[in-house]
């Protein structure tokens, strides 16, 4: 992929994500690696540093997800790279921005490390966010900025964990469905429709999906 294509990947996400002026632009990483975790957290976790978990306090999924992967892959050299949005209740404008971030990183990286294969990994609001970037939209408001199609085969796996758009959509759109996995708690009401709840539903379950890292790094380690 020839810089001119990738600028050219990159002005088109940009234009084709209407917030794209007001989203924070992505962030220069660190040294290529084979591998990049690419993890966009939940809703009200600290706004995090690209490239180091420093200052993220996701215990939930995002700091054990990314110990998982490197250890059931140690051969493979990993970067990482927290989606910059503000995972916050301002609804579509948050996701938004974050959508927008997450392609825009991905362009720029493809370009910069053209032998780096990527893990979209969302919990939460985050799960909101890679499922937009995927071109699922959400209930309040469509996909606006997508993964564009060039990049789909450097997408090895997709991690969704309790992502509020499983309530009403688990569908997801080709050529991903055969590498994403879901994980959704049956008594949480976050990603559940409320006809599907058991009677001890409630939101103690939606802390639960460090129970699902392990399966989902295997998952990854098929993949990658």
């Amino acid at each position: 992929m020839t810089s001119t294509t990738g600028a050219a990947l990159l002005a088109a996400a940009l234009t084709g994500a209407g917030l794209a002026l007001t989203a924070p632009p992505a962030a220069a990483g660190p040294g290529c690696g084979d591998a990049e975790l690419v993890m966009a957290r939940g809703t009200d976790y600290s706004q995090p540093v690209a490239s180091t978990w420093a200052s993220v306090d996701d215990p939930t999924v995002g700091r054990p997800l990314d110990a998982a992967v490197r250890a059931a892959r140690p051969e493979l050299s990993w970067t990482l790279y927290n989606v910059s949005y503000p995972a916050d209740s301002t609804g579509p404008r948050s996701r938004v921005i974050g959508a927008v971030d997450l392609v825009a990183h991905l362009v720029v990286r493809a370009v910069e490390c053209p032998g780096t294969r990527f893990v979209l990994a969302g919990y939460s609001q985050g799960g909101e966010v890679v499922s937009n970037a995927l071109g699922m939209g959400s209930d309040d408001f469509p996909a606006t900025a997508v993964i564009p199609p060039v990049l789909a085969p450097r997408i090895a796996a997709i991690l969704l964990f309790a992502s509020p758009i499983h309530v009403y959509n688990t569908a997801i759109p080709e050529p991903y469905a055969a590498r994403t996995a879901q994980y959704c708690v049956p008594q949480d009401p976050v990603c559940n429709p409320a006809s599907a709840l058991p009677p001890d539903a409630g939101y103690g379950a939606h802390t639960r999906y460090g129970e699902a890292v392990t399966a989902a790094a295997d998952f990854t380690a098929q993949r990658v």
